[in-house]
This record gives C-alpha cells, structure tokens and sequence, in this order.
C-alpha cells in the first residue's frame, strides 16, 4: 500500500491544457491533435513541440488510423509523449523514439480510452518526478505492442502503470528506472490484465519494486528476463491485496537493498507463481521469500535451472513450495516462519522440516548404466562366436577397443554418458576341441544427470571366461560366458542451498560396485551362402550389481543395494564376403530388453531421514549397427564396428569399436 496517496496526488493534478494545432498528413514537428473520428493519418518527420505541449494528443476521438514515422520529443511537467483522453478503438503505429524531459511527462499515457491498438518500434525515455514511461488510467481492453525498452528517471517515475485499468494486453522488451518509489511494473487496482515481457526490469532507488501488484486480481504476467533491483526494502516481486494472480519468471530475481524481497506477499491468496532462475535477497533483514500471516494458498514453483539465496519465511496456511527441478536436482533449503510450508516435489521425496531432497536420477538409471556396462563386452565375444561358428581359424589374442556417447535430452530427465573401454581376449584352449578365451576389460565411464546436478565417474575392471562354441545341435551353436569385476565410484552432487552466498555446493562420495554376470548366445544359421550370410542371434544374460552403502557429506547415505538384471536379446545379421575371403562387411539390427528381477528399490536417508526411491525395471533398446573386418594375413585382421540404439526410456546412444585379432 506504498503508492495510494501518491496516485490520488496525482489523479489531482490538471492534465496539461496546451495542445497543439489538428494533425495533417505530412510533418508535424510542432505536435498535433486527433479531436474528430474515422480518420486515417500519415504522420512523418520527428515531432519536438514547445514546452508543456504533448507530441500527439487524443481527445474525444474514435476510430482513427494514425502512423507516425520519426521521434516525439516533449519538454516540460505534463508533456506527455503520446497521450490518448477519451478516445477509443483508435490504431497508432510509431517507428521512432519517445522521449519526455518533465514532472507528469509521461511517454505514453491512456486516460479513460478503451479498446485501442498501439504499436511502438522504438524506445520510451522519461526524466521527471511521477514522469512515467507507460501510463494507462481507467483504460481497459487496449492492446499495447512496444519493440523497445522503457527508461525513466525521477522520483515515482515507474516504467509501466496500469491504474484501475482492466483487461488489457501489452508486449514490451525491457524496463529500467532510477529513483525512489519508481518501480518498474505496477498494476493499482487493476484486473485480469495479460503482460508480456521479453527483456529485463532494472530498478535503483529505495522502494522501488521490480514488479509490483496492488489490490489487482486475475492478472497473468510473463516475464522472459531478469529482475534486478537496488536500494532499501526494494522488493522484486511483491503481491500486496492481490489474489488469483499468475506470475511466470523466466530468469533471475536479485534484490540487494535491507529489508528487500525478492517475492513478497503481502494479504494476497490463491496466486501461483513460476519461477525459472535464481532468486537472491542479499541485503540486511531480506528474504528471498516472505509471506505474511494474511497470504493463504499461494504456490510457488521452482523450475529447473532455479538457485535460491536467502531466508523462505512463512506465516501463511496452506502456502506451497513446489519444486519441479528434475529427477537429478537435490536441495537443503532452510525455511522460517510461524507455520510450515507445505512441500510438494513432482519427481521425488521431499524431506519436511525445512525442505531437502536428495536426486534421484543415479537411482532410476541403475539398471541402464548396468546393461551398458556389459554391452560393449558381449558384443566383442558375440563376434568371436560367429567367427568360431563359421570355421575361422582361431587366434592367440583378440583386441576391442570402443567408445560410446548415449544421451536423453527429455527435459527433467538430462542424461549424458560417455564410456571409453578396452577388452582383450586370449585363446586358452591350446589344442584343446572345446574353444576357450580368457577375458579382460577397462572401462572408464562419466556419466551426468540433469543441468550438471549428479555426475558419477567410474573406473572399472572385469575379467571373466568365454566359450565361443560350447556345444552345437540343429545347425546351430550356444556360447556362454562368465563375467566378475569391480568398479571405483566417484559421485559429485550439485546441493541447492539458500544459505550460502552462492547458492549451491557440491558433495561429493567414492564407494565401491562389484559386478557378475552369467550370458549365453545362441546362433542359428539362416542362408549361409559363399559370399552372404544371415544369421539369428539369441541372447539370455543374467547380470547383476551389488553397489556399497556410501555417503556424501552429511547430507545424504545410500544404503546396499544389490541389483540382478535379465537381459533377453534377439538380433538379426546379414554379411557379405568378398570373392578373395578379406573383406567382410556386416550389418546387424535387434531388440534387446532389460528386466530388473531384484533390486528396485534403493533405500537412502536425507539429513537422517530414512525412504526409498523404485528405480526403472524395464527398458527396451532398439539396436543396428553396421561394420566390416578385413584380414590382412591368415595370422592378422582387423575391424570396426558402429552401433546406434534407441531405447524406450528416450535414451539414444552411439557405440564405435575397432579390434585387432592376431595369432604369434
């Protein structure tokens, strides 16, 4: 309720009563007036009338087309730069630049005038006590389009007012005020208002909000920038006497002054607020939100990317906290207040008491980092399997070498993981009939979650034994294989929190995996010609996880969690072999699905507070790869292979691998 006696003060004041002569189609570089209706106007040439002469004025007319095309320049208290008085469904277009030096000089002012359409390809500037860039006084149903920013400086000189003005509709770029009491939006009194803003709202001086509604309900308001405001109790955002409102910020609220806000609420109810970005209250006794014991039933949401700096103070029921920042975003937000906030997050366990989460991204994508981990290892010896199958000669040591990048880009849900591996196989049978490798791989895997919230990077070893031909019947042939390892977990965790200056930390955890896993492959023959071959491929995988019970920091342990994985796969192959038997080019494509058999659930504790998270149990992928080997002598060939899947949890990957294969 800071601006009241300043609007009646106003509302007082006589408009300016020197007007220029009637418009006339051509230059008018004195101003002019529009007093008659259903005329179309063609305006050029900038616009500099004499001292306390508005640029255009409206008075008592309807329905006019004008467009002016060059700058209005005014001098002079209440000098308005375009002003419209009892004038209604009149269209103005103006390319150039308002600018108003004076008390009252407002660039662009609507009085009592409705259902009109404005559009301004330019600047407004205003330098003057109450000189305001963009006026409307009981005006309602106006479409204001302004491509420019709004500049004002003086003392109650706010960017944009709309005073008991309902159900307009105005664009604008950015704002930015310098003075006390100038806030950069106010709505006084006004409803169901839609306001756009694709820009920033910068104000300095004491008491000078960023975006301020007054005993205004129903509007919706979009701001697509920053609020930045500078100067004692200078508030960001601030809902006084206001209800059903709705309020969508995509950037930053930073507010530095004592006493200041970044939202307030103030005997407002029922309004929902957006937030994307930071909010910060620096200043001495401020808040990054406050709500005051007559606010009820108002809800904040923090969408992804949002930091929060500063004090969460509640004294209104039912006022909601709602935290839509993705599966892999964790918090330890400290709130005040006489009563509780009310915690609703949309992906996860919220912890009440304050309000603090722990991600859950590395949780539900257990068992696709499982399956990757062993995909690129049965790949390799699925290979040696139908080299064995074909009748290739065997050789004393094979050699794969692969990189992988997979992604899920659905917002929310941001995975990235890239994985860089080495696996040798040496022949162990000698002269013995049943064929036998011994297997040994390296993999080193950085995978991340979110915008940068959790990252996990993993060194790992497996060693293991493979039977490329175990048995044949009907034409066909089973291989099997047996894999035990162990991975070093490095775990990074990216901790909002609204009491340290910048807004977050990181924690950060080592703990152990160790792995095993069981799989077998059957290939059947299908045409088996001299220069081409298809083939099915079955696969059965048992694998399984056990992950150590670990914490990070203080903030969060993770308990055991052992985790065993059924992988049925199906693949089909064709190969082409040239006429001299060197080259052989190969294509394969198949579906491959993951069934979590144990270990869904994993059991954490957040600041002491035990719960759970049920991770993903089943995921299809969609694989098809494409490669060729060629043999250089009958004791050396070589090979590459890449690989594109598509699973039904939205993650795309990409896998190339090249390979040695020689005999000493």
């Amino acid at each position: 309720m800071k601006k009241p006696l300043l609007a009646l003060a106003t509302t007082l004041l006589l408009p300016n009563m020197s007007y220029a002569a009637a418009c006339a189609d051509g230059a008018n570089p004195v101003g002019c007036s529009v007093t008659t209706s259903d005329i179309t106007y063609t305006l050029t040439g900038n616009i500099s009338p004499a001292s306390g002469v508005d640029g255009i004025f409206f008075s008592g007319a309807n329905r006019n087309n004008v467009t002016q095309t060059g700058n209005i320049s005014t001098t002079g208290s209440s000098a308005y730069g375009l002003y419209l008085r009892l004038s209604d469904n009149n269209t103005t277009n103006l390319t150039g630049n308002i600018t108003t030096a004076g008390d009252f000089a407002d660039g662009l002012d609507l009085d009592n005038s409705d259902s009109n359409i404005i559009n301004l390809t330019g600047n407004i500037s205003t330098a003057g006590r109450s000189a305001y860039g963009l006026s409307s006084d009981s005006s309602a149903g106006n479409s204001i389009n302004l491509t420019g920013n709004i500049s004002t400086t003086g003392y109650s000189a706010d960017g944009l007012i709309f005073w008991q003005s309902d159900n307009n509709t105005t664009n604008l770029t950015g704002i930015t005020t310098a003075g006390d009491y100038a806030d950069g939006l106010i709505l006084w009194q006004s409803d169901n208002n839609t306001t756009n803003l694709t820009g920033n709202i910068t104000t300095a001086g004491d008491y000078a909000f960023g975006l301020y509604l007054w005993q205004s309900a129903s509007n919706t308001t979009t701001l697509t920038g920053n609020i930045s405001t500078t100067g004692v109790y200078a508030h960001g955002l601030s809902l006084d006497n206001s209800d059903t409102t709705t309020t969508t910020l995509t950037g930053n609220i930073s507010t530095t002054g004592a006493g200041a806000r970044g939202l307030s609420l103030n005997d407002s109810d029922s309004n929902s607020i957006n937030l994307t970005g930071s909010l910060s209250a620096t200043g001495t006794g401020a808040y990054a939100i406050y709500a005051d014991s007559t606010s009820d039933n108002n809800t904040i949401t923090f969408n992804q990317g949002t930091k929060i700096i500063g004090g969460l103070y509640n004294d209104g029921a039912n006022n909601t906290l709602k935290f839509n920042l993705g599966r892999a975003a964790s918090y330890n937000f400290t709130t005040s207040g006489a009563v509780n906030w009310v915690l609703d997050d949309t992906t996860k366990t919220v912890i009440a008491g304050s309000a603090k989460s722990r991600g859950v991204a590395d949780m539900d994508d257990a068992g696709n980092r499982l399956y990757q981990r062993f995909n690129p290892i049965s790949r390799a010896t699925s290979a040696q399997h139908k080299n064995v199958a074909r009748g290739d000669s065997r050789h004393d040591v094979w050699v794969d070498g692969y990189y992988s990048d997979s992604e899920r880009n659905t917002s929310y849900q941001e995975l990235n993981q890239k994985t860089r591996g080495l696996t040798v196989g040496f022949n162990v049978s000698g002269d013995r009939q049943l064929p036998l490798d011994f297997i040994i791989n390296f993999e080193n895997t950085d995978t991340g979650y979110g915008l940068s919230d959790q990252s996990i990077d993993s060194n790992s070893m497996m060693v293991g034994l493979s039977y490329p031909q175990l048995m044949q019947a009907f034409n066909g042939s089973l291989a099997l294989q047996f894999l035990t390892g162990v991975a070093d977990n490095d775990s990074a965790i990216k901790v909002l929190n609204n009491t340290v200056s910048s807004g977050q930390e990181t924690v950060n955890a080592d703990y152990t995996s160790y792995y095993a896993m069981l799989g077998a492959e059957w290939l059947q023959p299908l045409y088996q010609g001299e220069n081409i071959q298809h083939d099915l491929y079955l696969g059965l995988d048992v694998m399984h996880e056990k992950i150590n019970s670990h914490s990070s920091s203080s903030y969060f342990y993770m308990s055991d969690r052992d985790i065993t994985q059924l992988n049925s796969s199906m693949h089909y192959g064709i190969a082409f072999n040239s006429s001299d038997k060197k080259l052989r080019i190969q294509a394969k494509a198949g579906i491959e699905q993951t069934d979590m058999l144990e270990g869904e659930y994993q059991y954490y504790k957040v600041d002491g507070t035990a719960t759970r998270f049920k991770g993903d149990e089943r995921n299809t992928y969609m694989t098809a790869s494409l490669g060729a080997a060629y043999k250089f002598t009958d004791n050396a060939k070589a090979y590459f292979n890449v690989q594109k899947f598509d699973s039904s949890d939205d993650i795309d990957g990409t896998t190339g691998n090249v390979g040695l294969v020689v005999s000493f």
